[in-house]
């Protein structure tokens, strides 16, 4: 990629709603880093020789199998120092099977963190990619109802969250707010 802020839109829809599996590896191969890594929730792949044609594009080769998917890029932004490309996006997974198909179609917020490098030809490679799910996105593809047991298991995290900690305030008197304003600890004296 020569500018990666503007060129990633088309990065992401040539490997997730790519017509064909060669424009999808032709794809992968334009944009990637032959030793690419990459990470997600739910699989892993490590940077080696050939990780790229070997871990990650079968990963995304997979999900074209399984799901219709296709995906809208909302937001980018680019750390120049850092080489890191974020993005946010909402991809819309359909399952590739017939009674379902056109029934079941669930749309999942990710926000994907990109490593790039630059090759011998000045141009952007991606070098990782990190895919961010919230917890209760994955679960409503595999089991029935699995989104509303995990927001339910997250509630109770939280609210345990709450008790503990007056517990610790009440009990131990263990990081408890004074009644000093914000700051005034700062001001000298």
């Amino acid at each position: 990629m020569e500018d990666p802020v503007q060129e990633i839109r088309g990065v992401v829809k040539g490997l997730v709603a790519a017509r064909n599996a060669s424009e999808q590896k032709y794809c992968m191969q334009k944009y990637f880093a032959p030793d690419a890594s990459f990470d997600h929730v739910l699989c892993t792949v490590a940077s080696g020789p050939n990780s790229r044609d070997n871990g990650v594009l079968p990963i995304y080769q997979w999900l074209r199998v399984i799901s219709r998917s296709d995906i809208e890029v909302f937001h980018v932004g680019f750390d120049q120092h850092a080489n890191k490309l974020f993005l946010e996006a909402v991809q819309t997974l359909r399952p590739n099977f017939p009674v379902v198909r056109d029934v079941v179609a669930k749309d999942a917020r990710i926000v994907v963190a990109l490593q790039l490098q630059r090759g011998a030809d000045g141009k952007f490679y991606i070098k990782s990619q990190q895919d961010l799910y919230a917890p209760q996105v994955l679960p409503f593809g595999i089991v029935p109802g699995g989104e509303t047991v995990t927001m339910l298991i997250k509630k109770i995290a939280a609210l345990n969250c709450v008790v503990f900690v007056a517990i610790a305030q009440i009990l131990f008197g263990l990081w408890k707010p004074g009644k000093d304003p914000l700051g005034s600890h700062l001001k000298s004296k």
